[in-house]
């Protein structure tokens, strides 16, 4: 399911947290959305999980990821940008997958967080 997917998007409290699961191109994620939206990254996860407010905010990234990478001065600025759009479209629907593992890393560090808690009170 997740073979030759780049995203990995799950539900995070109201926001949403994406995976990066491909290691080629986590580091350029993870430079470009702190640069442009000031996103938060996990390193322990996967190649990086990065944290956006919406699914929209996500998908705006990848809108101008592309769009940096079309760019060349003799095209319109319009004509760039449809262009950006459709191919974040083709990534969010070819690329990315749904599932929802922030719950599942929460109750696992809960779960050891507890395992190692030292007692004070019976001394």
């Amino acid at each position: 399911m997740n073979e030759n997917k780049k995203y990995m998007i799950s539900s995070y409290g109201t926001d949403i947290a994406v995976g990066l699961l491909d290691s080629e191109t986590a580091e350029e994620d993870i430079n470009l959305s702190h640069n442009l939206f000031n996103t938060h990254v996990n390193y322990l996860y996967y190649n990086g999980v990065l944290n956006f407010n919406t699914l929209r905010k996500f998908y705006r990234y990848l809108i101008n990821k592309n769009f940096l990478m079309l760019w060349t001065p003799n095209k319109t600025y319009r004509s760039i940008l449809h262009e950006a759009t459709n191919k974040a479209r083709s990534v969010i629907n070819n690329d990315v997958c749904f599932r929802n593992f922030m719950p599942e890393i929460y109750q696992r560090e809960v779960a050891t967080a507890h395992r190692y808690a030292v007692r004070l009170d019976n001394q």
